[in-house]
């Protein structure tokens, strides 16, 4: 095994841990955007616009700050 292999096997674990890691989607149990809750979501999404996507993820982040004070 040479220098190649290892490298490649440290960056396929480093891949592996960092999916692993990673928070699930966001999904809508009702078809309805979960920050306003009033327009249907995009596909796939959990948001009806990428406004009300980031005014989620600020608030959420906000929160786990005040958390951690």
């Amino acid at each position: 095994m040479d220098d190649a292999d290892l490298a490649q096997e440290r960056e396929e674990a480093l891949i592996t841990a960092a999916l692993s890691a990673r928070q699930p989607r966001l999904k809508s149990p009702d078809g309805k955007c979960i920050w306003c809750k009033d327009e249907p979501v995009v596909s796939d999404t959990a948001f009806c616009s990428a406004e009300c996507g980031e005014d989620y993820s600020r608030h959420t982040r906000e929160m786990k700050q005040r958390i951690n004070e």
